[in-house]
């Protein structure tokens, strides 16, 4: 459906974007995730076509949404802070989207705006930053585009509202609106994304969400008898979170080679009790740095 093939994107002179590629399907929730400068703001307008890229295509069913400008009916862009449409109520808001896009639901952006309890006739400009949230995401959504990418769509918002809106994404997904959402709130993409995308250095690294549950990677406490094996602890395999006197908590590669289980097994441990993975396990592991033991 949506297919980024060898993207790249430099902004004064510093490549932001690096031979980028991914697909998704209909219907699936992708979380993009990074440090802040990352480049997932770059990546996001790229794919919406309000960026041209220096290498690759961004295609929607196999048409470049560069050179077919009609296919950019089937994406829109979320930002994190809709500044655009500051000068616009949510009612002229509404009605400049529905000249843009074809399956414009006004029905669905009056009832979701009801239900957000978010006014339609004061300026985007008068809003709060939740409300401006709340707001992008509720006319994002009702362009039924096939996909929609959301920078950030929960920032500044309230505990109740954020249900409210990550209810509207789950069900836009159920109903085959392919999301792709960058947060820094971990624990809200791991409730709802099934793959994410690891954005380090201007790459991605794509990963499946069962990662954090089951899959190659594992995390466990371990306390051993003696002196720590640093060997082990600095082996590419490993990743140690903590390290609180001979306790070590670390995330361990099982897939690696050499098995790095069997090795610490061969240690004799004194406790190596697995603990749950969480996708901020990883995401320290994969964006975080270097390890450090000792």
């Amino acid at each position: 459906m949506l297919t980024v093939r060898n993207l790249s994107k430099s902004i004064e002179q510093l490549e932001v974007l690096k031979s980028i590629d991914f697909s998704l399907n209909e219907g699936q929730v992708a979380g993009v995730v990074g440090r802040n400068g990352a480049g997932k703001t770059t990546l996001f307008k790229t794919i919406a076509g309000i960026m041209v890229p220096d290498e690759g295509t961004v295609e929607f069913e196999g048409l470049s949404v560069h050179k077919f400008p009609q296919s950019k009916t089937n994406i829109v862009f979320v930002p994190d802070n809709p500044e655009a449409l500051f000068g616009y109520t949510p009612f002229e808001s509404a009605h400049l989207f529905s000249k843009v896009y074809p399956r414009f639901d006004r029905k669905y952006f009056l009832d979701t705006m009801k239900k957000l309890d978010l006014p339609m006739h004061r300026k985007v400009r008068q809003f709060s930053k939740g409300m401006r949230m709340m707001f992008g995401t509720a006319l994002g959504l009702s362009t039924k585009a096939q996909v929609v990418l959301l920078d950030e769509p929960t920032n500044g918002i309230d505990p109740i509202a954020k249900k409210q809106v990550l209810k509207l994404l789950v069900e836009a997904a159920e109903e085959g609106t392919t999301l792709v959402i960058s947060s820094h709130l971990l624990e809200e993409l791991e409730r709802i994304a099934d793959t994410v995308l690891m954005m380090k250095d201007g790459r991605i690294d794509s990963h499946s969400i069962t990662e954090t549950t089951d899959g190659s990677i594992r995390k466990f406490q371990v306390v051993f008898q003696e002196e720590a094996p640093q060997s082990w602890l600095s082996s590419s395999n490993v990743h140690v979170l903590e390290h609180v006197g001979r306790v070590y908590t670390v995330l361990v590669d099982i897939e690696g080679k050499p098995g790095p289980l069997e090795e610490l097994a061969q240690l004799n441990p004194m406790l190596m009790e697995p603990l749950p993975m969480k996708l901020e396990d990883l995401f320290v592991w994969k964006l975080g740095g270097r390890s450090r033991v000792g």
